[in-house]
């Protein structure tokens, strides 16, 4: 039994490293297959410029930018929802509709068991 056991997690040990050592052959084949030739590279750069950071993710540029500058946008978005709109009046006239539903299955409910 002792052997049985041995033998049984060192086959699961096994399979497991090769699962990995497959992954990684996997990630570099994929690197080579976009052309990719860089083994090694930075996917964040940060640059410090007086009071504004400019930070690359993969490639995209991104800003700083001031609070009063991000809750203009969000105004800008949030007024011109009509999605969101209609969204919002489909919900309350649902619920509305489904709390008369309840309202009446507890009235007709409570009128059959009080007789």
């Amino acid at each position: 039994m002792v052997r049985f056991t041995f033998m049984f997690f060192l086959m699961v040990i096994l399979f497991l490293v090769g699962v990995i050592v497959g992954f990684d052959q996997a990630g570099t084949g994929m690197n080579q297959l976009s052309g990719n030739e860089t083994e090694n590279y930075d996917a964040l750069e940060s640059n410090k410029q007086e009071d504004s950071y400019e930070v690359e993710v993969m490639g995209q540029s991104f800003e700083q930018k001031s609070i009063e500058e991000k809750k203009e946008s969000y105004q800008e978005i949030q007024g011109s929802s009509l999605t969101g709109k209609i969204a919002s009046v489909l919900e309350s006239s649902v619920k509305w509709f489904y709390n008369l539903l309840v309202a009446g299955a507890y009235q007709i409910s409570d009128f059959i068991y009080r007789l």
